[in-house]
């Protein structure tokens, strides 16, 4: 591998909030063995995203012969081969990988351990011909399980929801066949507001790339916007960050009805507030917005008489897109700018993401909403 398609992968070991079933000198040494042992894990997996690396070596931390631990490494497997995928499609190449990890909990018993590790990790591509890398991030929460073989440890379980290789509709998602530059590159719309100001696109896209959580480019200490519930595990909540991207004082400042909005003494927001396909049906009937167009990648992405440079290159920051099926959205993302070639980019909430390609992580089938916020 040459020189410029190698990344500096760094990873940080958060040992605050450990717990431990053991003590001692044996516990201490045990303790350390596995931080490195999962420290070795996610290096393995950051290095094998870079365009053109061996997935071999990331492979190689599963316990197979365990059923779940097998499902983990086909996972993986897949999540690696989608990545190089979408690069090889998108016409660019994948130079940097950096990670993150925090671990807040774990318990060991002998030669078994389980975890919460949390991801932070920050990616880079380039376009051929151009020095420019394009950065972005994505954050993801694990569970794992693992089982010490010799001096090594192996996965048992991963269980986790992934930004650069998970879809809700297909369990094994595969790239629409277009590269990200098609035709001419069309406008590169700013993050500017017309007076009267409706709706503040710049104050969206700052609160967007504050409260991205565990996302790489994340402020506020890669965590959510405390003011506000957070729905991860109440079955998700991307929904509740569009709206709050769009609606908070401190954000698009966007005023709220009687059908979106969120009661901060019941701690609540609306179905319009917290549900995907909900918000979708009410931006349009509200008038607070229209749909510029819905189809697949490989439809919007496309030149058209209508769309010069492709339907998603009309998006302005401060725009929402959906994703799901033909009818409604069942994701929703916020759009933040562009790439260095005017490829739209996007943060959201589980997945965490910040400045993400807008369509990575989906299907060739996947059915994408492109929603005009009013000004």
């Amino acid at each position: 591998m040459s020189t410029c398609r190698i990344a500096a992968v760094l990873l940080i070991i958060c040992t605050v909030g450990f717990m431990s079933g053991t003590a001692g000198a044996n516990s201490e040494y045990k303790e350390n063995q596995l931080q490195n042992g999962v420290r070795e894990m996610f290096e393995a997996r950051a290095l094998a995203i870079i365009t053109g690396a061996d997935p071999a070596p990331a492979l190689t931390f599963y316990e197979t012969s365990e059923t779940l631990g097998l499902w983990a490494q086909i996972h993986e497997r897949e999540r690696l081969d989608y990545v190089q995928q979408w690069a090889n499609k998108r016409g660019v190449h994948f130079t940097e990988a950096k990670s993150s990890l925090s671990i807040p909990w774990y318990r060991m018993e002998g030669n078994y351990a389980e975890l919460l590790v949390n991801e932070t990790l920050q990616l880079g591509y380039v376009y051929p011909g151009s020095p420019t890398v394009n950065r972005f991030g994505t954050g993801s929460r694990h569970w794992l399980k693992l089982v010490c073989r010799g001096s090594k440890w192996l996965i048992l379980q991963d269980f986790y929801t992934d930004g650069l290789g998970d879809n809700f509709q297909v369990p094994n998602p595969t790239p629409a066949d277009s590269a990200a530059v098609v035709g001419q590159l069309g406008k590169r719309p700013a993050a500017k507001n017309s007076t009267p100001v409706v709706f503040d696109r710049e104050g969206a896209v700052r609160y967007a790339d504050k409260y991205a959580g565990l996302a790489w480019g994340a402020g506020n200490d890669n965590s959510y916007n405390r003011n506000y519930r957070d729905f991860n595990d109440r079955g998700g909540d991307c929904a509740n960050f569009v709206s709050q991207c769009l609606g908070d004082q401190d954000g698009g400042k966007m005023v709220m009805d009687d059908l979106w909005y969120y009661d901060r003494q019941e701690n609540a927001g609306s179905q319009s507030w917290v549900r995907a396909e909900s918000f979708g049906d009410w931006i349009l009937y509200s008038g607070r917005g229209r749909r510029l167009a819905r189809g697949t990648f490989s439809e919007l992405n496309q030149p058209t008489s209508k769309f010069p440079g492709g339907a998603a290159r009309e998006l302005a920051p401060g725009d929402v897109i959906g994703y799901g099926e033909t009818g409604y959205s069942r994701h929703l993302a916020i759009v933040v700018g562009t790439d260095s070639q005017g490829y739209p980019l996007v943060n959201a909430h589980n997945v965490d993401r910040y400045h993400c390609p807008w369509d990575m992580g989906y299907d060739k089938t996947t059915v994408f909403h492109l929603y005009q916020v009013n000004d």
